[in-house]
């Protein structure tokens, strides 16, 4: 639990800039002077339990949001952002949040994460991270479709939830595992790289990622990709589907074919096709000025799946809030 009402203020403050509140909307919203919310929030004023009850529902986080103290993963990603929050930070923290709740209450055990001996510190190291995962969910060179399940086998609860925000996925390290959040608003495609892309951080032990919004800004996310890429789509899968599709003398068919079953977006799978030498740049380049629409897929009998949906939540995480509900340790709000 926080010590001080100064500590309380500033959780206030950082929720209510994250709705996008001014302090006078926030004021309004509650019944209080403006000024009685600026006291709030440097601490110098107490509030009763119905006034924190209607912050909490204004503001849309539950009332443990603002009583407990962040996990030390939390605070640091907060410092790394440089003041920038978004309404999509809170949500992640409260999730994270929520997840070392149900740990605590010993309802959920999060999966020891694979030790894969690799130190990823180029696009060859990170492939062989991505095939160290692969034989550790004994996934061979088959499509990866559950991502949200494979991820809780690995102790990173994943949830794909609708954002405001142009966001595409961010992940946070807590004490027992780790807690990734994705847009859901994206396509399947694209969601389902920011998962791929979330669960490598979380497999090379990253404490936290700062950015929200995913294209090789730095050295750690490209590397995280390339692991990403080919979690998704592993080259010996790649290579000998490519040949018995005939891509040498039908790429653009051939490739098609790869996008639909292992479920990768067109750009990403353009871009992963040069780099593993199956086609040219100059082939890479005219594939990305044709992308193909849903009758191009319909003509090679081929069916798109929309995984992970929108919005989606881990099983485990689930039930562990449903007995949490049952065993009268949460309300039913608190449970919804």
């Amino acid at each position: 639990m926080i010590d001080t009402w100064v500590e309380f203020g500033e959780r206030v403050a950082q929720a209510r800039r994250a709705a996008g509140f001014t302090q006078s909307d926030l004021a309004s919203s509650i019944g209080l002077e403006r000024t009685a919310v600026t006291k709030i929030e440097s601490g110098a004023r107490r509030i009763d339990s119905l006034e924190l009850a209607r912050i909490s529902q204004v503001l849309r986080r539950p009332v443990s949001w603002f009583l407990l103290t962040p996990s030390p993963a939390v605070i640091s990603r907060r410092t790394a952002r440089e003041g920038v929050e978004l309404e999509a930070d809170v949500l992640l923290e409260t999730l994270a949040s929520d997840v070392e709740q149900l740990v605590e209450m010993k309802l959920l055990s999060p999966e020891a994460c694979p030790g894969l001996g690799v130190t990823v510190e180029s696009v060859e190291s990170a492939e062989q991270a991505a095939v160290g995962v692969r034989r550790h969910l004994k996934l061979a060179d088959q499509p990866l479709w559950d991502l949200i399940d494979v991820s809780e086998q690995v102790g990173l609860y994943l949830f794909v939830l609708p954002l405001d925000a142009e966001v595409q996925g961010s992940y946070i390290a807590v004490d027992s595992g780790g807690v990734a959040l994705v847009q859901g608003n994206d396509p399947s495609g694209r969601r389902r790289f920011t998962a791929a892309h979330e669960l490598g951080h979380h497999v090379l032990a990253d404490e936290y990622s700062t950015e929200w919004i995913k294209g090789g800004k730095d050295e750690r996310e490209r590397l995280i990709s390339a692991f990403a890429i080919h979690l998704l789509l592993p080259r010996t899968g790649a290579v000998n589907r490519w040949d018995r599709l005939g891509g040498a003398d039908n790429p653009w068919t051939a490739a098609l074919h790869l996008g639909a079953e292992f479920g990768l977006s067109w750009s990403a799978l353009c871009a992963h096709l040069k780099n593993l030498g199956l086609v040219s740049e100059d082939q890479r380049m005219e594939f990305s000025l044709r992308p193909p629409g849903k009758a191009d897929f319909i003509e090679q009998e081929l069916s798109l799946i929309e995984l992970p949906g929108s919005p989606s939540i881990p099983s485990g995480y689930a039930a562990a809030v449903v007995k949490a509900f049952r065993g009268h340790r949460i309300g039913r709000q608190r449970a919804v």
